[in-house]
């Protein structure tokens, strides 16, 4: 296969991926959502926070999977038990957020429609024996088979996170609250947490020799979706209606987190290829995925800033 031809399949790819994302699903819906408003001004109830707290439950889901296998694999013992521990709190308080409202996370008001109450349940009822798996694990061999029950769980709960994003996607984001192509920037760079994650998680798994085989198919799909993702947020894809970075900061931003994949990306392909990883290069990896999320979550919090500039 020529280089021009296996370009225009990795172009089709992306685009068909980007059609297929939570936000771009829910466009249909957004059109059918009155704004809200008060005497005439929009009356802002959190729209983007929502849609980005809704997201990052998917990020903690596989974040919670990746620091689990590294305590199980003795790798970077203390700073995965700290991110495990941290991470199951913070599901617990954006959860309880999104139903309830939090001022502090810029939530106003209780959740109310059904459609979104069922998904937020069906996103906790598969997160708890998660989280209690994860939480109970120690250092050891012995660990491998929940480590695998961990990996197990993953797509499913991530099914039901992605359907909750989809779900307050359609219902927050309307033309007046909150423009559609605000809504799908936020969405695909919130997405960008989770994947940094889920590849920790995937390259944790391979170097464990556990279930390595769809480890493996995962980690090469969510590195092709990661790289196609980071190329059009930051220089836009009018395929799919993603505009380039709107601001200045959102460009660095990028830009911060582009410089960090051209560092992690030959260590995912050269895992792929069958080479091993010692545990100070996985103890990198670990930390260098923690950062990459770290940066996206700088770049969404921006997103949600700027998308509130013409309220």
């Amino acid at each position: 296969m020529s280089r021009n031809t296996k370009q225009r399949k990795h172009s089709l790819s992306a685009s068909k991926i980007f059609k297929s994302a939570g936000g771009v699903a829910a466009l249909a819906l957004m059109l059918a959502n009155p704004a809200n408003a008060v005497g005439g001004r929009v009356a802002d109830v959190g729209s983007s926070e929502r849609i980005n707290l809704s997201g990052q439950l998917a990020t903690l889901s596989e974040r919670v999977i990746a620091s689990a296998c590294n305590i199980s694999a003795g790798v970077a013992v203390a700073e995965s038990s700290a991110v495990l521990a941290i991470s199951a709190n913070q599901f617990e308080r954006i959860n309880d957020a999104l139903l309830n409202g939090n001022r502090g996370f810029g939530i106003l008001g209780e959740e109310s429609r059904s459609k979104t109450l069922a998904a937020i349940d069906n996103v906790y009822t598969a997160w708890v024996p998660l989280q209690d798996e994860a939480l109970a694990v120690e250092t050891g061999s012995s660990a491998d088979q929940t480590i695998a029950s961990l990996a197990t769980q993953s797509a499913p709960l991530l099914e039901e996170a992605n359907i909750l994003v989809a779900e307050i996607t359609g219902q927050y984001a309307d033309p007046v609250a909150l423009l559609h192509a605000d809504a799908m920037l936020i969405d695909i760079a919130g997405r960008q947490r989770m994947l940094s994650q889920r590849m920790s998680k995937d390259v944790c798994l391979l170097a464990s020799g556990v279930n390595a085989e769809t480890a493996a198919e995962d980690l090469e799909q969510a590195m092709t979706l990661f790289d196609a993702s980071l190329s059009a947020l930051r220089n836009g894809m009018e395929s799919v209606g993603v505009r380039p970075p709107p601001t200045e900061q959102i460009v660095e931003g990028l830009q911060f987190v582009a410089d960090e994949w051209s560092i992690v990306q030959p260590m995912i392909s050269d895992v792929l290829a069958g080479g091993t990883l010692d545990a100070a290069a996985r103890k990198e990896a670990y930390n260098a995925f923690l950062g990459m999320e770290a940066r996206m979550n700088n770049v969404v919090f921006m997103y949600a800033k700027n998308s509130k500039l013409g309220l």
